[in-house]
């Protein structure tokens, strides 16, 4: 099946109207407020522009954005912890930002609180709907590995939530 890279301004603009919601709402689910979850999405749609990739058909596409958004707010992130790393002796230090509203409900709140690698494969599976193995391809992850993952982040979720998970 030949590639096709999004070669006009157009075919660009209709990539982006495809996918522009799902990688900002994939984004805000990461970086928990609207002003980084745009910076991220814009983030992934520029370097798909600066770099013309080219895909094999919209579903390559989606998993393409997919994997970029999550790495995207990942490495934005842990710049975050990076540089907010101040000393409590400092009195100059800033004073931290109020806490803004977050529209979670408990569960998507104890996902999203998983560590990262358990957090991807939960994401992915429940809110995304991939199967084990198309996640195992996207991460780069043995399937065993994966459902592994998925069998460690159920039992912390069940733990921290209570009760059966299923």
């Amino acid at each position: 099946m030949p590639k096709t890279a999004l070669r006009t301004d157009a075919d660009f603009e209709a990539f982006y109207d495809r996918h522009w919601k799902y990688v900002y709402r994939l984004c805000f689910t990461y970086m928990k407020n609207e002003a980084d979850a745009e910076d991220c999405t814009e983030d992934v749609f520029v370097k798909v522009l600066k770099r013309q990739y080219a895909f094999d058909d919209e579903t390559h596409e989606r998993k393409w954005l997919t994997i970029a958004a999550i790495n995207q707010c990942k490495d934005k992130l842990k710049s975050y912890e990076r540089k907010n790393v101040v000393s409590l002796d400092d009195d100059d230090a800033p004073e931290p930002a109020a806490p803004e509203e977050e529209d979670y409900s408990e569960v998507t709140e104890a996902v999203m609180n998983l560590p990262p690698k358990l957090k991807d494969v939960i994401w992915l599976y429940y809110y995304e709907g991939y199967s084990t193995d198309e996640i195992a391809s996207m991460l780069g992850r043995p399937p065993s590995t994966v459902r592994n993952q998925m069998r460690d982040a159920r039992n912390l979720l069940k733990s921290v939530l209570g009760g059966d998970p299923r």
